[in-house]
């Protein structure tokens, strides 16, 4: 089930066209399955009912979903609660239910996890408003055609509908494609593929999920489909039952005698369908007429006799005034259908104006947020400007550190070959110094030498 965006609206005597078509397809089914009941053991056998537990869960999810409006009405904790009742069901689901014969027929779409995708605008809360009492129907044809539609009253008593044809194609056993020529050739480029995973199928519901495109990062939307039983086409073929079933005559032996008797019967129950829906497709009688017939209806003025001329005078009067009833009913209805247009002109106007007005409140908080970001920005340049000229004015001091130091370097330089010239100069002074103790202990030595001479002298001239 998918968006139904580019189908047009069918007014109301399209209903009833509808359930002439389905009760058509219910006698048909009726008086088929007659014949072939005499030689039932050739059919295929029907597929055995599921599990006490399989059938409780199924009970169970149904009860859920029927109550939350396709998904509308749904809490977070129900649609939690829905989703792990799903995935319990799912591993009761058949082998290949894409071959199921319980895969064809009617199905009302009671639960979706993503309300919108069973009916695009009309789900929208301006879609509901205008357009309340929504149904949404899938119904699978063989071999493989889809049909979605979805029923509505406009402005609460016009009904109408919209509707879409596609087909599927199997991928695997449980897997299929759809694809709707008429909306995807409306669609600019190429529409995305609609991937669909059955996860249970039984005589009641059938459980699916989409598969979205792994590159979009969207998640898969749960669909519940609930088969629809048409009581009012199984009450009006009742009737059928109680045909006589065309005889065999005493050598109409063999399944093809049966399948055309039935085929005829079956086109026979076809065409008295379709009289009687072209017969209501006739009706073009206004609002008073009608409302006139059923009154007249009603009193029984229809079909009396006229037997005398107050009678039919008094009839005429009575006619005038179921006349003007009607006028004036026909005239509150079209009052009643001007205001609740009006109404939902006015709903559509305040809804727009809300828009405008969110579309002006999230416009100004752009701008104060652009404006910010601007004045931030500012800001942040001007500490960047900033921070570049005490980088620069770091950078220029720096230079002349470098440049005190490496003048002091030299002056070190110069002081340690001062203090190493020193160094040569006093350790020439100590070797001179040596010299000088050298020649003083040699001083010495000679004038003791002379002391010793004089002694000697002085002594030899006192012996003579």
């Amino acid at each position: 089930m998918h968006s139904m965006t580019g189908t047009a609206v069918r007014p109301a005597p399209c209903a009833q066209p509808l359930l002439q078509r389905r009760s058509s397809t219910a006698r048909a089914r009726r008086v088929a399955a007659q014949p072939q009941a005499l030689f039932g053991f050739l059919a295929p056998a029907k597929p055995a009912a599921g599990s006490n537990k399989t059938q409780e869960l199924v009970s169970e999810l149904i009860e859920l979903t029927s109550r939350t409006n396709g998904g509308l009405n749904a809490s977070s904790a129900k649609r939690q609660e829905i989703a792990e009742l799903a995935e319990e069901l799912q591993q009761y689901c058949p082998r290949n239910p894409l071959r199921s014969p319980l895969l064809f027929g009617e199905y009302e779409v009671v639960y979706a996890s993503k309300p919108q995708a069973t009916g695009g605008p009309y789900r929208s809360a301006l879609g509901l408003a205008v357009f309340p009492g929504q149904r949404a129907v899938q119904t699978i044809e063989a071999p493989n055609v889809v049909v979605n539609e979805l029923s509505y009253k406009a402005l609460g008593f016009v009904p109408g509908s919209v509707r879409q044809q596609g087909e599927f194609t199997a991928l695997d056993g449980n897997t299929f494609q759809l694809v709707f020529p008429e909306m995807d050739s409306k669609a600019k480029g190429d529409a995305p593929p609609r991937v669909v995973r059955i996860a249970y199928l039984d005589e009641r519901i059938r459980v699916a999920r989409s598969v979205p495109d792994p590159e979009s990062g969207a998640e898969p939307t749960l669909f519940v489909f609930k088969r629809m039983v048409d009581e009012k086409a199984d009450e009006t073929v009742e009737d059928l039952d109680e045909q006589e079933v065309p005889k065999r005559k005493a050598f109409d032996f063999g399944t093809r005698k049966i399948k055309a008797a039935a085929q005829e019967q079956q086109g026979e129950a076809a065409r008295a369908g379709n009289r009687l829906g072209t017969q209501l497709l006739g009706r073009r009688d206004g609002l008073a007429t009608m409302a006139e017939r059923r009154y007249q209806q009603s009193t029984g003025t229809v079909g009396r006799g006229t037997g005398s001329t107050a009678t039919a005078r008094k009839t005429r009067e009575e006619v005038a005034a179921d006349r003007a009833a009607a006028r004036a009913a026909a005239e509150e209805e079209r009052r009643a259908a001007r205001e609740a247009a009006a109404q939902a002109k006015a709903a559509a106007e305040e809804e727009r104006r809300a828009r405008q007005a969110q579309l002006e409140a999230e416009r100004t908080r752009a701008a104060e947020l652009k404006e910010a970001a601007r004045n931030q920005m500012m800001q942040l340049q001007a500490e960047a400007a900033e921070a570049s000229d005490e980088a620069k004015s770091a950078s220029a001091a720096a230079k002349e550190v470098e440049k005190a130091a490496s003048s002091l370097l030299q002056q070190a330089n110069q002081a340690r070959g001062l203090i190493d010239n020193a160094a040569s100069a006093a350790s020439s002074v100590m070797q001179q110094l040596e010299g000088l103790k050298q020649s003083e202990k040699e001083a010495a030595a000679a004038v003791a030498n002379a002391r010793g001479t004089l002694k000697n002298l002085q002594a030899a001239g006192r012996r003579r």
